[in-house]
């Protein structure tokens, strides 16, 4: 039967990396664009936009604001669509957009296996709602990977690619995890498995031997050979790097198999934990944020208007 693998992780958690590496097994489709990075569809947080979920139901409490609004979730969710199914016409009715759009984008990839990763979805239950909603109503053999990953190789890797706190983040680390140990729990028997990142670069060939075998085809020698470990310590021999964990971070954590010496950070005890900024934000990320609001759906919206065709390497990324 043909399956849908969808993981779940936080951003800078190795999902890229998981999404390479399983895409190598020629059993293993995703979709070929996205206007999104890194092939991410987006697509149940969209849909959670586009819907108009409660804001209660996204991260802290506040409808995400990424796409700009509805309008321009919807522009992004046809763009997709156009360009990985051309034939599917895209009905005006939000809600048959949102499942007929993704039912049309799974017959299309599962070949016999289409795997998807967002990492959007987990900070935001809106998605994960729809996710479950989804699978109950699907025809398709669902299974859902979810990855975790040390909470400071987590939280140094986005103080250093977005310049976030990460004392302040480390919360929306513990938000997130609630949401994925609520999301676990309310999984069929048999549609769950739940890997860690450092115990897959560490162990790559075993490790995701014992995930194809889950998604339920063979193991390929080339799935796992791209990988390696040299960033999952990293935020140890950083001297800016001077966060000690809030209790609650460590109980989730610990929860996931993280000892306590595992979350010790050193260079924290050094320097009396004090924090210490790695870097400031990025102009070029409150611009990429600006482009994703504004500009790239006005795009989207003046190509679909005038009917243009893109070209297989056309790209506004």
């Amino acid at each position: 039967m043909p399956s849908i693998v969808l993981l779940l992780s936080d951003k800078r958690s190795g999902s890229t990396m998981f999404q390479d590496e399983i895409c190598r097994h020629p059993a293993v489709q995703t979709v070929p664009y996205s206007p999104h990075s890194n092939l991410e569809t987006h697509w149940w947080l969209m849909a959670a936009v586009l819907l108009r979920r409660p804001d209660q139901l996204f991260s802290a409490g506040q409808a995400y604001s990424g796409y700009g609004s509805p309008a321009n979730a919807r522009a992004y969710m046809v763009d997709l669509l156009a360009r990985c199914v051309p034939d599917f016409q895209p009905p005006e009715d939000a809600r048959a957009l949102v499942f007929e759009g993704w039912e049309a984008l799974c017959r299309t990839y599962a070949r016999p296996v289409f795997f998807e990763k967002s990492p959007q979805f987990i900070a935001n239950w809106a998605a994960l709602s729809l996710i479950l909603e989804w699978m109950q109503a699907t025809g398709f053999d669902v299974k859902i990977v979810t990855m975790v990953r040390n909470p400071h190789g987590t939280l140094y890797s986005a103080a250093a690619l977005f310049g976030t706190d990460p004392g302040e983040r480390q919360y929306g680390w513990l938000e997130l995890s609630r949401n994925l140990l609520a999301f676990e729990q309310m999984l069929p028997e048999g549609k769950l498995l739940r890997v860690r990142y450092e115990d897959l670069v560490q162990e790559p060939a075993e490790g995701f031997a014992a995930i194809c075998r889950f998604i339920g085809i063979g193991p390929d020698p080339r799935v796992g050979s791209g990988t390696h470990a040299k960033s999952s310590g990293k935020w140890k021999q950083d001297g800016s790097y001077t966060l000690q964990l809030d209790p609650a971070v460590q109980q989730i954590a610990r929860h996931f198999g993280y000892s306590s010496a595992d979350l010790a950070n050193p260079q924290g005890a050094a320097a009396g934990g004090e924090r210490k900024p790695l870097r400031r934000r990025s102009p070029r990320l409150h611009a990429n944020r600006l482009r994703d609001r504004l500009v790239q759906p006005a795009l989207l919206r003046l190509r679909s208007a005038f009917g243009r065709k893109p070209a297989k390497d056309d790209s506004l990324r």
